[in-house]
């Protein structure tokens, strides 16, 4: 098979590599597409930890190809979207419901060869039979509509509060669409760039804000009768933005980290911690979530179409991790097609 193997930080190669077999339990999946995430830019970068070298990748979605001995519920060309890890399934917190928590979870393209190859394989937990009508290209954005599912999840947005998303990336647009679906009445996302403030608009926003501007906190906090928002969201990944939050959240509010920052963050403000009595929540990966974010696009309350911008062969993923070096007007989600 073809796979983009990662030698070094920022040096990529595709490659012939032979092709994985799947064990008793595992499908091999023919990958149809797949998406460059932040995530997979960091670990490009040598901002993430992984061994070298690696096959990046953890959005994927295609059709099976090979189904182990033990594989119930999966046959040869079912649609399917692979999630991006998985628990041992052993660990006190597998056993406990909590497989997201796991501390020997497998990350694909982070702690072994992922998605970024013409096939895959998974065992049948981590995989989800997805409509048929719906185009691959869109379906590897399924992982990043999970995550987002369990941010809504622990931010708990109620009827009639004030939502603020930082960061108008595909996930903080995915979330746009989704807090007011949960009760939310009044949506602001922040952002640097206007074309991407223009996307939140066009997909629920009520109100968008840039950072850039001056007075852009006074402005966000008029929005809100100078109370603060009931619940932030910080999806940019920003270590500022992280800070911003304490500021933008009201008394007794709640904060949602759905980001992964380089390392520790400098200039918490624990005074407004304390004084606010903030709760501060964390996010990690869609555990739980495929199920709802598959009937959430299936049914449209999700829209992806606009947010996959490029569509590239598996053989221009370095150029695809420099259009996101260079923060090229227009790109949002790249999707590979190997």
């Amino acid at each position: 098979m073809r796979a983009a193997v990662l030698q070094l930080p920022g040096s990529l190669r595709v490659i012939d590599a032979e092709t994985p077999r799947p064990g008793r339990d595992e499908v091999l999946v023919r990958v149809k597409a797949t998406g460059i995430c932040s995530t997979d830019l960091m670990v490009y970068q040598g901002r993430q930890p992984a061994p070298l070298p690696i096959v990046p990748g953890h959005e994927a979605a295609g059709v099976v190809d090979v189904t182990g001995p033990e594989v119930v519920g999966f046959q040869e060309g079912d649609p399917v979207v692979v999630e991006a890890s998985w628990g041992c399934e052993v660990c006190a917190m597998c056993r406990h419901g909590q497989e997201a928590l796991c501390p020997d979870r497998v990350s694909q393209g982070r702690t072994r060869d992922g998605t970024f190859a013409e096939f895959v394989v998974a065992p049948t937990r981590a995989l989800h039979l997805i409509p048929p009508e719906l185009d691959f290209s869109l379906a590897q954005a399924l992982i990043s509509v999970a995550c987002s599912v369990r941010a809504i999840r622990r931010g708990r947005p109620g009827f009639g509060e004030r939502a603020a998303i930082l960061g108008p990336g595909i996930a903080g647009l995915i979330l746009s669409q989704l807090t007011g679906e949960n009760g939310a009445s009044h949506t602001t996302v922040f952002g640097t760039r206007e074309w991407r403030l223009a996307m939140a608009s066009s997909l629920g926003a009520n109100d968008t804000v840039n950072v850039r501007e001056d007075g852009w906190m006074e402005r966000a906090l008029s929005l809100t009768d100078g109370q603060g928002f009931d619940l932030v969201f910080e999806t940019s990944g920003d270590p500022q933005a992280l800070i911003d939050t304490f500021e933008l959240v009201r008394t007794g509010g709640r904060i949602v980290v759905f980001s992964i920052y380089d390392g520790p963050v400098d200039g918490i403000p624990a005074q407004l911690l304390y004084r606010k009595e903030v709760s501060l929540v964390g996010v990690r990966g869609g555990g739980g979530g495929y199920p709802l974010a598959i009937d959430l696009v299936r049914s449209g309350k999700v829209l992806l179409d606009s947010l996959v911008t490029h569509r590239l062969p598996l053989e221009d993923a370095e150029e695809g991790f420099r259009m996101m070096e260079r923060r090229d007007e227009g790109v949002q989600r790249i999707a590979l097609l190997p």
